[in-house]
């Protein structure tokens, strides 16, 4: 499944000093996706986007709890063969038999996960996915450094990647009590 960028040419165009031409959109929209790839890669792949309804098979652990992959789970609707008498979501991210067994085998389970577009954390990954893009768009021809006689000036790595401050400020926003990256 694809997920969307975190932000669009028009969440860009309003935090540059400048007009985006159409060869700009087209490249930061791009260039977009790419940042929100890197910024899931921070997030311990977390696909961060909401995502309603998500059926995943999950390897059974032998224990009486079975840890959901992404992060935060929204709710739990259904686990393929048990009725909801013999599981229990704890609220957190695991599921938990109730029935004296063991999750064992492929596990088919359906909930719904991450967040929605209003929430802060979502907002971080939108500005940061910003930051990287515009870096491109200012220096396109990826200098590190230029002079002239007695002025120097050192530019931002103008790659497609996140800044060391970035990656800290995306594990930071999605890290929390019940979820998060290691």
């Amino acid at each position: 499944m694809a997920l969307p960028p975190f932000a669009t040419a028009d969440d860009l165009n309003g935090r540059v000093s400048w007009e985006l031409s159409e060869m700009e959109r087209t490249q930061a929209t791009r260039l977009l996706a790419d940042a929100s790839h890197l910024i899931r890669a921070a997030a311990g792949y977390q696909q961060i986007t909401r995502v309603d309804h998500d059926a995943v098979i999950l390897r059974g652990s032998c224990t009486a709890r079975l840890v959901l992959p992404q992060r935060p789970v929204r709710d739990v609707s259904q686990v393929a063969g048990l009725t909801a008498a013999q599981w229990a979501w704890d609220g957190g991210q695991a599921l938990a038999r109730l029935d004296g067994w063991v999750w064992q085998g492929p596990v088919t389970v359906t909930y719904s996960h991450g967040l929605d577009e209003d929430d802060i954390a979502y907002q971080v990954a939108v500005s940061v996915a910003c930051d990287a893009v515009k870096r491109c768009l200012i220096n396109p021809d990826m200098i590190r450094q230029r002079s002239i006689d007695d002025y120097a000036e050192t530019l931002a790595d103008a790659r497609a990647t996140l800044l060391q401050g970035e990656t800290d400020t995306i594990r930071q926003a999605f890290a929390g009590p019940q979820w998060g990256v290691s």
